[in-house]
């Protein structure tokens, strides 16, 4: 399993859409939005622009603090 990751268009860090799953294909071809923790904006996103974390150790070390 792991943690669906997106892009931060304003800082380009990665950032964690909290979603946990085994294969970004699952995902239906539907815009998303997503708080983003690195710059506090709505970002947009699709399947097509996310990826997978292995294990999402980075959601739940954001999550620990």
């Amino acid at each position: 399993m792991g943690v669906l990751m997106i892009q931060c268009p304003s800082t380009g860090r990665e950032v964690s859409t909290g979603i946990e799953m085994l294969d970004v294909e699952q995902l239906p071809a539907v815009k998303a939005t997503t708080v983003c923790p690195a710059c506090g904006c709505v970002h947009e996103w699709t399947k097509h622009d996310a990826w997978l974390a292995d294990g999402g150790w980075q959601y739940r070390v954001f999550v620990a603090h």
